[in-house]
């Protein structure tokens, strides 16, 4: 069953990194931290990593709105 879109107040609400999470962000390699960040985020909601590498059933507007690498 597939979830409707989340509302931008939503997109804040789940994928807005607090400051002990961009800690963790802040401490990995430079080049790894826009990879580690998604998925950390992804692990706090679901309480499990991503099953594949694309983040599996991840809302698409999560994905959309990530910043460019």
């Amino acid at each position: 069953m597939e979830r409707p879109p989340l509302s931008m107040e939503e997109l804040v609400d789940h994928w807005t990194m607090l400051s002990g999470e961009a800690e963790l962000v802040n401490a990995k390699q430079e080049s790894m931290r826009l990879a580690f960040a998604p998925l950390l985020k992804y692990c706090t909601q679901h309480g499990r990593f991503p099953r594949s590498r694309d983040g599996g059933r991840r809302p698409q507007a999560a994905g959309a709105r990530r910043a460019p690498a």
